[in-house]
């Protein structure tokens, strides 16, 4: 990969003026000394708490230091990940920077981590580990981290990993290499965005640049020595091989000095689609300057730049705590309340975000988490979820809102969990729309996989069955959902799009997706001499070539007294992408009470 010249300058500046240093150095007289209690301000200082003590425990760098707002109710968190070309620095250099941030109201975890040989730099420093040993002291503090969110006072749903300089680089490597969390228990979906600043994001090209410019010992002692010799090695250690995870949203910030080697990411990135990676190119600071500006200015508009982003992307989700879970709902619009259900058995509810919104025009559309999903938690141990216990979540919901009747939307295993909803409590219902719904009982389902596996090739049939090897789950379902993908659209140009959906923006829960089923399956679940009772108005809307057979749609309406059937044309499990016009207008025109013609 080819490199401009002016990547010599950023070289100078990570090398002989690692960040670490240059904080200690440069800016002593500006850092206030540390001490073993808590200092109480707006916000409280814990300092030196370990989050690792396995076999190769380091006592000095397996440690962080906590800034906690006092003020805040479960404010967002930053993990923030020190800088020094990986072998120099220390988490006490980010006091400053930390105290800037919570004073803003956001928690701060200022983690250490163990460094790698800096012979480069001062010829005694001959001791250190070696990739990927910093990202793994790392990702243990992220879960620790994760884990004790609860004993802090910190929302364990709204962590950001951030750092600078060689903290830039491992926590973009972090939110795209989904293996070391799940070493540690967690998942890479646990991170709610990542912020990497002024970092390099293509080893390769790390290493290159220095070999070409400061010649091979340079590359050898200060690249090399952190990330090995070989290809694979600096491959393996670049954010840029993982282009295709794109779980995670990014804002990458890059100063003068970084510029060049943020463009590769963000070439990089325009390559690959990664729809939800932000670029803040800040051209009136160099490496050193950025750093003092978001560390020590009193008024930082780049650190604003960062803190709203913090703020956009947290969860938005407010809490009914009833009983044995934690249920995380949000409201959109105003006027006559709409539940909308999601998919599944196993799907949080945040990729019918937009779908929430365009049904809020002119009314109250309250969305959920289904229990064991998404940001909805079990908090009493239980280890089993059924049906029964989903309805009375619901019922539990619009009595917290202070709703009467309210109208119901369910969509696939949604149209499922909103008839056993009306089976149970019918008055509470005005009206029910059924979207490309599961039957009123379990006969459908081995149709509907026949059917989709009918529409895959003989190769992604075979690449289904060997996903079994793969053992991160994360990239398992990724996998999964790109097989799949064309089977649940008509418009195969949409088929990308369904991918990306699936696989990024939701999140799947393959324990929840098996408790609800074995509940279904072991009761016998039938609604079918209910729904017959059930005379409110319902919509049954389908599509023709749906991996849900039509005759599903057919018999449903046929057994509902009361009910209208709209068969989309050339769709198959997507309305609201292969017909919009026609799925939104009868959906729209039934809620507001007008007559609607069949598409």
């Amino acid at each position: 990969m080819k490199i401009k010249i002016g990547l010599l300058k950023i070289l100078f500046v990570l090398t002989v003026f690692p960040l670490g240093i240059l904080g200690c150095t440069q800016l002593a007289g500006s850092m206030t000394v540390l001490t073993d209690k808590p200092v109480q301000r707006d916000f409280q200082e814990i300092y030196d708490i370990p989050y690792y003590e396995g076999a190769d425990y380091d006592d000095s760098k397996h440690r962080l230091n906590l800034f906690i707002p006092n003020d805040v109710d479960n404010p967002p968190m930053m993990l923030w990940i020190h800088g020094g070309a990986w072998a120099f620095g220390d988490r006490k250099d980010e006091t400053e920077l930390a105290r800037k941030f919570t004073g803003q109201g956001i928690a701060v975890a200022v983690v250490g981590y163990r460094l790698s040989p800096g012979t480069w730099k001062d010829p005694k420093r001959t001791q250190g580990i070696q990739h990927p040993e910093h990202i793994k002291d790392v990702a243990r503090a992220f879960a620790w981290i994760y884990d004790k969110a609860s004993k802090y006072g910190y929302d364990k749903h709204a962590i950001f990993v951030s750092g600078y300089s060689a903290g830039a680089h491992l926590s973009a490597l972090l939110a795209m290499d989904p293996s070391y969390l799940a070493k540690e228990g967690r998942s890479i979906r646990d991170i709610k965005g990542a912020i990497p600043i002024a970092g390099a994001y293509d080893i390769e090209a790390y290493y290159d640049t220095h070999l070409k410019y400061n010649g091979k010992a340079m590359a050898e002692n200060h690249v090399a020595a952190v990330f090995g010799s070989t290809r694979k090695q600096l491959v393996q250690a670049s954010p840029t091989t993982y282009m295709e995870n794109q779980w995670i949203p990014m804002l990458v910030v890059s100063e003068t000095d970084s510029y060049e080697y943020t463009r590769i990411l963000e070439r990089a990135a325009k390559k690959a689609a990664y729809g939800n990676m932000e670029f803040l190119h800040v051209r009136d600071k160099d490496h050193s300057g950025l750093f003092r500006n978001l560390a020590f200015s009193e008024k930082s508009g780049y650190r604003d730049k960062i803190i709203q982003y913090i703020n956009k992307n947290r969860t938005g989700y407010s809490y009914l705590f009833r009983n044995d879970v934690a249920l995380a709902y949000r409201t959109f619009g105003k006027g006559e309340p709409l539940f909308l259900l999601n998919g599944g058995p196993g799907f949080p509810s945040n990729h019918f975000l937009d779908l929430a919104r365009k049904l809020a025009d002119q009314r109250t559309v309250v969305l959920f988490d289904q229990r064991g999903t998404g940001y909805s938690s079990m908090i009493s141990g239980r280890t089993s979820i059924d049906m029964s216990s989903m309805v009375d979540d619901l019922e539990a919901l619009r009595k917290h809102l202070g709703y009467g009747q309210i109208n119901l939307m369910g969509h696939s295993f949604g149209g499922m969990y909103a008839m056993a909803y009306a089976a149970k409590y019918p008055d509470q219902i005005k009206k029910m729309v059924l979207s490309h719904s599961g039957g009123m009982n379990l006969g459908f389902a081995p149709e509907t996989n026949r059917r989709l596996q009918a529409r895959l090739t003989d190769a992604e049939r075979k690449a289904l069955a060997e996903l079994t090897k793969v053992k991160d789950p994360d990239v398992r379902y990724k996998y999964r959902a790109r097989l799949l993908a064309g089977g649940y659209v008509f418009d195969q140009e949409l088929k990308d799009q369904v991918y990306r959906g699936l696989a990024f923006s939701t999140r799947f829960y393959p324990k929840v997706h098996s408790m609800v089923w074995r509940d279904m399956q072991r009761n016998r679940f039938d609604l079918s001499g209910k729904m017959k009772r059930f005379n409110k108005p319902v919509l049954i809307i389908q599509g023709d070539n749906d991996v849900i057979d039509p005759k599903v749609g057919r018999a449903s309406h046929a057994i509902f007294p009361n009910s209208k059937l709209v068969i989309l044309k050339d769709c198959a499990h997507f309305g609201w992408l292969e017909s919009p016009e026609v799925y939104f207008g009868q959906i729209l025109t039934f809620l507001s009470g007008h007559a609607a013609n069949a598409g």
